[in-house]
C-alpha cells in the first residue's frame, strides 16, 4: 500500500504540541473511539478508554510527556539512597475541581483509600502495593516509605491508576466515584452517556495553562467505516484506530491527516494456564509455532506493526530479544500430539468488538485450523468482556481472550508484574492467564530492589526468558496506532502507551 508521505504524520507527541500561552481558543473538540470507557475513577481502570479520559481530569504526583517523567501535581520530589522513601514537594494553589484543596493531606487521604482493601480500588491498590506508610511532614510536602527498595517505584505514580481524586468527593460519593469524577486535571467533568459519549469541558481554575477549547467530546464508534464517515463529514475532528485498510481513504483527503504512532502496546492471545489443554506448556508453544507472524501482520494490519520478539514491548527498558517462534506447523502438530491432543481441541476465544480484533481473530481461526485447533471467536462488548477476564481464578470461565498488554511505564518492572506475576491475578491486575513461575517472582522481585540499572536489566532479560519458553500468551505483534484527524484539529495524537492524548486540543 502506497502511502502520501507528506499526509504520514509520525507523531512522537513532541514538545510543539506542549501547551503553552496563548489565547483561548474556542468550541468543542469531538473525538470518535472505538470503545466505551469502563469507569472514570482512576484507582478502577482497566484499560485504554479509561484512561484517555481519565488523564483529562485526574493527575498524579508525576505523569508522562513525550514519553518521559514529568514533574506533575509534585513541584519536585527526591529518593533516597536506597530508594526506599520518596519525598515529595507539592505545587501550592491547586485546587480540585470541587474547590478542595490540594495539599499533602489530600494526597495521603486519598491514597490511604486506595490501599484500603475494603475500597473498590483494587487496579490502584496492585500498583501502589509497595507503600509502607504516607507521612505528611507539612502543608505542601510529604513522604512516601516503601515496604522494600524500588528503584522503579517512581514509574508507578506516573499510570492512570495512581492519578489522584479529590478527598472530598470520597467521602461524598465512596465507591460510586467512578460516576462522579473529581480531579485537578485541565478539564473537568461534564456528564457520561455509557456506552456512548463522555464530555468534559475546560477547568477555569486550572494550575497549569489552560486547554484551548471550551469542551471535548468522546464519542464511542464500533465500526470503523462509520468513524471515517462521521471525519469526513466534519462530525468529529479525530477518529482512533484507523484501520489500515481505510488508511488510503484519508490519505486522499486534502482536509485530513493520518497520525501515525509507534507504540508500546501489544496484542496477545492469553491462554488461561489453569484450564486443560493450556495448562500444558507444549500445547501454549504449539499455538505459537502454529502461527505465521509476519502473514497475520500484513493481512489484519498492513504491515503497520511489528511482530513481537519479547514478552514486553522491544522499547521498553530491560526488554531482551528472544528466539523466535518460527512458523512451523509441522512443530505444532508435533507438540500437540505429544501434550495427548493428535486431532488437536475447541477453543472459544474472547475478544472486543473492534475491526482489527475481529480480523486478526479470523486470521487466527485459519491458522489453528490447519494444526487441528478449532477456534471459535466470541466478540463482546468491552465491559462485558472485562467483567469476565477480571473475575478471581476459581470463578473465571475464560479458556483464552485476544486482548492487548501494554508496557505503561515505560520500565520493565511494572510490564512483567502486571502480566506475570500472582500479585497480580484478576481482579488485582492483568495476569489474565494465572501464570505463575518461582524463578520469575525472584528475578522481579531482584530487578526492583536494586538501582544498579545494568543488574536491573541483566534479571529481566532473566526472567523474560523463562516467560517466552513458557508461553502463558500467544505473542503476536506491537501495533502501530494509526489515526484520523481534520486539519482544522491540531494537539491531539496517541500517546506511547495508545491511548488518545486530547489535553492539548486546538480548533483552527
Amino acid at each position: 500500500m502506497a502511502l502520501n508521505p507528506r499526509k504520514l504524520l509520525t507523531v512522537l507527541v513532541t514538545a510543539a504540541l506542549a501547551l503553552g500561552a496563548s489565547a483561548l481558543g474556542a468550541g468543542t473538540a469531538r473525538l470518535a473511539t472505538s470503545l466505551a470507557p469502563n469507569t472514570l475513577q482512576p484507582a478502577e481502570a482497566t484499560g485504554l478508554p479509561d484512561a484517555a479520559v481519565i488523564r483529562m481530569m485526574f493527575e498524579g504526583l508525576v505523569g508522562f510527556l513525550d514519553g518521559e517523567l514529568v514533574d506533575e501535581l509534585a513541584s519536585n520530589w527526591t529518593a533516597n539512597e536506597d530508594a526506599t522513601s520518596y519525598t515529595f514537594q507539592l505545587r501550592e494553589g491547586v485546587k480540585f475541581h470541587d474547590g478542595t484543596p490540594l495539599d499533602a493531606a489530600a494526597v495521603k487521604a486519598y491514597y490511604d483509600w486506595v490501599l484500603d482493601p475494603n475500597s473498590s480500588g483494587a487496579r490502584g491498590r496492585s500498583q501502589l502495593s509497595a507503600i509502607s506508610e504516607i507521612v505528611v511532614l507539612g502543608d505542601h510536602e510529604l513522604r512516601i516509605d516503601l515496604k522494600a527498595p524500588n528503584g522503579a517505584f517512581i514509574y508507578l505514580l506516573a499510570v492512570s491508576n495512581a492519578r489522584i481524586a479529590s478527598p472530598a468527593s470520597l467521602a461524598e460519593y465512596g465507591d460510586d466515584l467512578g460516576r462522579h469524577p473529581v480531579g485537578t486535571g485541565p478539564f473537568k467533568f461534564v456528564s457520561w452517556d455509557e456506552g456512548q459519549s463522555v464530555v468534559v469541558e475546560r477547568n477555569p481554575d486550572y494550575w497549569g495553562e489552560q486547554a484551548k477549547v471550551d469542551r471535548v467530546e468522546f464519542v464511542v464508534v464500533n465500526n470503523a467505516a462509520t468513524r471515517v464517515a462521521m471525519l469526513q463529514s466534519g462530525e468529529v475532528q479525530f477518529i482512533e484506530a484507523l484501520p489500515p485498510q481505510l488508511v488510503p481513504v484519508i490519505d486522499a483527503d486534502p482536509n485530513l491527516d493520518v497520525v501515525s504512532t509507534k507504540t508500546n502496546f501489544l496484542r496477545i492471545l492469553q491462554l488461561n494456564t489453569t484450564k486443560a489443554p493450556f495448562d500444558d506448556v507444549r500445547v501454549r508453544q504449539a499455538l505459537n509455532y502454529a502461527i505465521d507472524k509476519d502473514q497475520l501482520v500484513n493481512v489484519a494490519v498492513a504491515g503497520l506493526a511489528t511482530v513481537m520478539t519479547s514478552p514486553i514491548p522491544e522499547t521498553t527498558f530491560g526488554a531482551a530479544a528472544q528466539p523466535p517462534y518460527t512458523y512451523d506447523p509441522e512443530k505444532a502438530r508435533s507438540l500437540l500430539a505429544e501434550a495427548g491432543y493428535p486431532n488437536g481441541f475447541d477453543v472459544k476465544v474472547l475478544t472486543f468488538t473492534g475491526d482489527e480484533y475481529r480480523t486478526v481473530g479470523q486470521v487466527l481461526q485459519q491458522m489453528f485450523a490447519q494444526v487441528g485447533v478449532r477456534m471459535t471467536l466470541d466478540q463482546q462488548e468491552r465491559g462485558a468482556l472485562v467483567d469476565q477476564i477480571f473475575k478471581p481464578v476459581e470463578e473465571n470461565p475464560t479458556e483464552a481472550a485476544l486482548v492487548g498488554a501494554s508496557a505503561t511505564t515505560g520500565d520493565a518492572d511494572l510490564a512483567i508484574t502486571t502480566s506475570f506475576v500472582r500479585a497480580s491475578f484478576p481482579p488485582a491486575s492483568n495476569n489474565w492467564s494465572f501464570y505463575e513461575n518461582d524463578r520469575v517472582e525472584e528475578l522481579v522481585a531482584a530487578g526492583r530492589a536494586t538501582g544498579d540499572q545494568a543488574a536491573r536489566a541483566a534479571s529481566y532479560a532473566e526472567a523474560l526468558s523463562i516467560i517466552w519458553q513458557d508461553a502463558p500468551w500467544v505473542f503476536l505483534y506491537s501495533p502501530d496506532s494509526v489515526a484520523g484527524r481534520s486539519a482544522s484539529l491540531s494537539g491531539v495524537a496517541y500517546a506511547p502507551d495508545n491511548t488518545v492524548d486530547a489535553r492539548r486540543a486546538e480548533l483552527r
